[in-house]
C-alpha cells in the first residue's frame, strides 16, 4: 500500500537536535499514512542508539562508516513506500501542520517535482537559501563578493537567493534546499536520485535542476515555516567553503561544459579572495556582554536549575519585554506557536528550547556555528 510520505532524515552527530527533530516530525504525520527514516552516517554521540531506544517506530539505518549524504538518502529512498519522500535535516523542527499543508499543495499542483519551504533560523530570521536560483557563475560570484547582500531585491544581483521574491508569497524556484526538500517519488523514477559522486553539498541542487530538465516545476512554499537551526553537522569554517565551492565547480562541469566550469572556478576564487580582503580589513568586533538576562517561558514556568528559573509569560506579553531569553516548553505548547513567537520577534530575544524528559536546554544563537546545549 502507498503511503503518503516517508520522511529521510540523514544524521551526524546532532543527536540533542536530532531527538526534537524527531518528536515534531511524528506531531507533524499525526494525521498522514507516513514512515520516518534515520540514516546515521557514524555518528560518534550516539544518534543510532537513541533512535533505536526513544522512537522505534522509525526505520533506522546505522551505517558503520560516513558514505556522505547522497548515498545516506539513496539508502532510504529506495525502499520508501511514500508517494512524496521528504528529504530533512536533523536540525529542523516543523509546524503541527507543515506536511499536511504541504502535501495538499502538492496534490494540486500536478507538475511540481520537487517543493522547498520557509525556513527560520535559530534567532528567527528568514534563511534566504529557502528559495535558490541556479548558481551561474555571475549569480555566484555575486554571492560571494557581496554584491547579493548590497542590492538583495536585485534581480541583476541576488540571483543566487531570488531576493526580489517576497519570502511570504509561493513562487517557482530553481533550487531547493536539502534541508527541506519535499520531492514527488514519481518524478524521481524519471530524473533519477541524488548523485553520489556529490559527497556532501551541492547534490540538492543537482537533483533539482534535474527535476527541472524533466519538465518539472520546483516551488517553494510559503504558507508554513520550519526551524533550520544549521551548522549542526558541520562547521562553517575553510574546509566547509573549500567542499562547497567544490561542488559548485563540479555541477557547472557536469551540466554545462569543462570551460564553463574553469570560468567558474576562476569568478568563485575571485570572490573568495574578495572576502578575505574584506574579512582582515573589517575584523568581527568583540560582542557586548548582554549583561544578565531575565529567563521567561511561554504560558508556564520551567525551573531549569536553582540558578535559572523562568518567570511564566503569554505570548501577548511578550511584547512589553524589552530583552531576555525565551524558553519553549518542548511538548507543553505547541511547535507552530513557538515558529510563530520566534518569526513575529526575531533577534528581539534569545530562544532556548527546553525538553524536560532529559533536563535539556537548547538552542542557536549563529547559523553558522554549532548550537548551544545543556544539559542538567
Amino acid at each position: 500500500m502507498e503511503l503518503d510520505l516517508s520522511v529521510v532524515i540523514v544524521s551526524y552527530n546532532a543527536v540533542d537536535f536530532l531527538r526534537i527533530c524527531l518528536h515534531s516530525v511524528f506531531a507533524a504525520c499525526h494525521n498522514l499514512k507516513a514512515e520516518v527514516f534515520v540514516v546515521d552516517n557514524n555518528s560518534a554521540d550516539n544518534s543510532a542508539e537513541m533512535v533505536s531506544q526513544e522512537f522505534p517506530q522509525c526505520h533506522l539505518i546505522a551505517n558503520k562508516h560516513n558514505p556522505g549524504f547522497s548515498i545516506a538518502n539513496n539508502q532510504a529512498i529506495q525502499i520508501a513506500q511514500g508517494k512524496y519522500i521528504l528529504v530533512l535535516n536533523p536540525d529542523t523542527i516543523l509546524a503541527e501542520d507543515t506536511l499536511e499543508k504541504t502535501l495538499s499543495f502538492l496534490n494540486k499542483n500536478q507538475n511540481i517535482g520537487g517543493l522547498g519551504i520557509r525556513m527560520i533560523d535559530g534567532t528567527g530570521q528568514f534563511l534566504p537559501e529557502s528559495k535558490r536560483g541556479l548558481p551561474t557563475p555571475w549569480a555566484s560570484f555575486c554571492k560571494m563578493s557581496g554584491l547579493s547582500s548590497i542590492f538583495h531585491k536585485s534581480k541583476i544581483f541576488n540571483q543566487y537567493h531570488k531576493g526580489y521574491i517576497d519570502s511570504n508569497s509561493n513562487a517557482i524556484t530553481e533550487v531547493l534546499s536539502g534541508a527541506f526538500m519535499c520531492l514527488k517519488k514519481a518524478a524521481l523514477e524519471k530524473t533519477g536520485l541524488f548523485d553520489e559522486d556529490f559527497f556532501m553539498y551541492g547534490e540538492d541542487i543537482d537533483l533539482s535542476y534535474r527535476l527541472i530538465k524533466a519538465g518539472y516545476d520546483n516551488f517553494y512554499f510559503a504558507e508554513s515555516s520550519i526551524i533550520h537551526f544549521k551548522g549542526e553537522s558541520t562547521n562553517k569554517d575553510k574546509i566547509y567553503r573549500d567542499r562547497f565551492y567544490k561542488a559548485m565547480v563540479q555541477f557547472a562541469q557536469k551540466h554545462f561544459s569543462k570551460s564553463y566550469g574553469f570560468v567558474f572556478s576562476l569568478l568563485i576564487n575571485t570572490g573568495i579572495n574578495i572576502i578575505k580582503f574584506s574579512s582582515a580589513v573589517h575584523r568581527d568586533k568583540p560582542t557586548p556582554r548582554a549583561g544578565i538576562l531575565n529567563y521567561y517561558s511561554i504560558d508556564s514556568p520551567i525551573n531549569i536549575e536553582n540558578n535559572i528559573k523562568t518567570t511564566p509569560i503569554t505570548e501577548e506579553g511578550l511584547a512589553d519585554v524589552t530583552n531576555g531569553i525565551i524558553v519553549f516548553p518542548i511538548q507543553k505548547i505547541t511547535y507552530k506557536k513557538m515558529i510563530r513567537i520566534m518569526t513575529k520577534y526575531g533577534p528581539k530575544f534569545r530562544y532556548r528550547f527546553w525538553l524536560d524528559e532529559k533536563k535539556t536546554l537548547m538552542g542557536s544563537d549563529k547559523k553558522y556555528h554549532k548550537g548551544d546545549v545543556q544539559h542538567y
